[in-house]
């Protein structure tokens, strides 16, 4: 889901800031810098391939596609196919704390384009492509101290180049209409398997030219 023309403009404020700032997310459609928390010089741009920790939580981006089609199986005798444009993160998150990783504090992915449009996952869908797995935290479920869990998020979004913006809630806030707010330290992270991929399909497209 897009943002409105003033919260585009503070995505590319973010992006132009070197110091770092808190983000607030409600409900994945706005976000604003908390200054009184800003400036402790911790990196917000990265590439892929980098691994990250932000508040004793380690990030390990695995994988980042297009897709336009997700099965659910789950019904063996009649599966479901959902049709559209896709994007799929996959990422291994760790706990690195002493402490469970209770679910209001889990991370939370969105995706920003170029014009600092940002966009929420489709709830549902990633539910699906989380099915329960054996070792795995269930999805909903705290992480264990010290354990990493496989996570994927899903976004039904245009077919065009994204980066991924990772927030840490230290705090959330749900209001009386049902709208959370999450609050906490953030960074920004290069998609580059989805450049690679449009690149290709651009290359593809030429070739077959007259």
């Amino acid at each position: 889901m897009m943002a409105t023309s003033p919260l585009c403009w503070l995505a590319r404020w973010l992006n132009e800031r070197g110091a770092w700032a808190a983000m607030v997310v409600a409900a994945g459609l706005a976000f604003a810098p908390l200054l009184a928390m800003a400036g402790d010089g911790e990196r917000k741009s990265f590439a892929w391939g980098t691994q990250v920790t932000r508040d004793n939580v380690a990030f390990e981006f695995q994988e980042a596609r297009y897709a336009n089609l997700v099965v659910d199986s789950s019904a063996a005798d009649s599966p479901k196919q959902y049709k559209g444009d896709f994007v799929l993160l996959h990422v291994k998150i760790t706990n690195m704390a002493e402490q469970p990783l209770f679910v209001r504090f889990q991370p939370v992915f969105r995706l920003v384009d170029a014009a600092g449009a940002l966009y929420e996952p489709h709830e549902m869908l990633t539910r699906l492509v989380n099915p329960p797995e054996a070792g795995q935290t269930p999805f909903g479920e705290p992480l264990a101290a010290g354990r990493s869990m496989q996570r994927r998020v899903l976004f039904s979004v245009p077919k065009q180049p994204y980066r991924a913006v990772v927030i840490v809630p230290r705090s959330t806030e749900k209001a009386d209409d049902g709208v959370v707010t999450y609050s906490g330290p953030y960074f920004f992270y290069d998609l580059a398997p989805l450049r690679a991929s449009l690149t290709a399909k651009s290359a593809r497209t030429a070739g077959k030219g007259p």
